[in-house]
């Protein structure tokens, strides 16, 4: 178990380097429909630039695109939409177009999905419109847990601290209820963290983890080795705060706010009991296999996860003191 947890710090942390560790946000488009065919173009947030990669947008053959208008003529905003170099760079984009009455239609473009298909007539309303928005909203939230390496090294360190299935059980459980009770606090604006400082103290819980891992390896009997529950749903308020910069930086209208939130919540929770699985299989696998490390690793995957961590939390409070 040791040894698994210290390949997956070790991958996180060469993973981490070019994704910044927490800026897991797709880029964004929005399309704001004027009427009669014409669109106007808007980036709510920028394709990240840091591999020297371009996103460019892909409009169906009859729409003409110029600057930051969008002419389709009569038949509207029907056919194939795209971006040409996802993936390059880009792990994900988004079309959001809005009609004139205000509904939303969201399309997520990934690699293994690049391209999304506009039905002639704009937006179903009602039931149809709402599946779009929670399916769409709920892969948001499976790739922003996945691709937050921060997140899923403070679960790691979970798991570790964790012994015994119910209390492992009773431990992802309150960082779940916790998450999920700042998530929607902060989203719906009822309370309010600078981003920078949340990251901080994030990356802080984590180095917190990683002492705890060592004193559990050593024999300790600290309070949170005994109610590991307890520190999952205190740290898991402040990651609830980081969840919910990356959902309100996406500028939701106010009301696809309460659909969006439920499926990028699912989609968080889906991808943190996916993970929890992955690892338990893993640690699972080895103990059939009878794996067996020398002495001196033991506290390797403590010092990984709490090393990294205290690197996260010096770069993101050197950014939340120059901010």
């Amino acid at each position: 178990m040791r040894m698994l947890l210290l390949l997956i710090a070790l991958f996180a942390a060469g993973f981490s380097v070019p994704v910044r560790a927490h800026v897991t946000v797709p880029a964004v488009l929005l399309l704001v429909d004027l009427g009669e065919g014409q669109y106007h173009v808007i980036w709510e947030l920028r394709p990240s630039n840091e591999f020297g990669k371009t996103l460019e947008p892909i409009f169906p053959d009859h729409c003409t695109y110029n600057q930051r208008m969008l002419d389709c003529g009569s038949r509207g905003l029907s056919g194939t939409l795209g971006f040409e170099g996802i993936g390059a760079g880009q792990s994900a984009a988004m079309f959001k177009i809005r009609a004139p009455d205000g509904r939303m239609t969201v399309h997520v473009l990934t690699p293994a999905q690049p391209f999304a298909t506009v039905l002639p007539s704009f937006g179903d309303g009602g039931w149809t419109g709402t599946a779009r928005i929670l399916a769409a909203y709920l892969q948001i939230g499976v790739e922003h847990i996945l691709l937050g390496v921060d997140h899923l090294l403070f679960v790691l360190g979970l798991i570790w601290i964790a012994r015994g299935p119910w209390v492992l059980t009773k431990t992802i459980t309150a960082f779940t209820l916790a998450h999920t009770v700042s998530l929607a606090a902060a989203t719906f604006g009822w309370v309010g963290v600078p981003e920078t400082l949340v990251n901080a103290m994030i990356a802080l819980s984590i180095v917190f983890v990683g002492v705890e891992m060592r004193y559990a390896q050593q024999g300790r009997s600290t309070w949170t080795q005994r109610f590991p529950w307890a520190l999952a749903f205190f740290f898991g308020l402040l990651h609830g705060l980081g969840f919910a910069h990356g959902l309100n930086a996406l500028d939701l209208p106010d009301s696809a706010v309460p659909i969006a939130l439920l499926g990028f919540n699912l989609g968080v929770e889906f991808g943190q009991i996916a993970f929890v699985l992955l690892v338990l299989a893993l640690a699972w696998s080895y103990r059939v296999m009878r794996v067996t490390w020398p002495g001196w690793s033991r506290p390797a995957p403590a010092y990984a996860i709490g090393g990294l961590a205290a690197f996260w939390f010096i770069e993101r409070t050197v950014i939340l003191l120059g901010a």
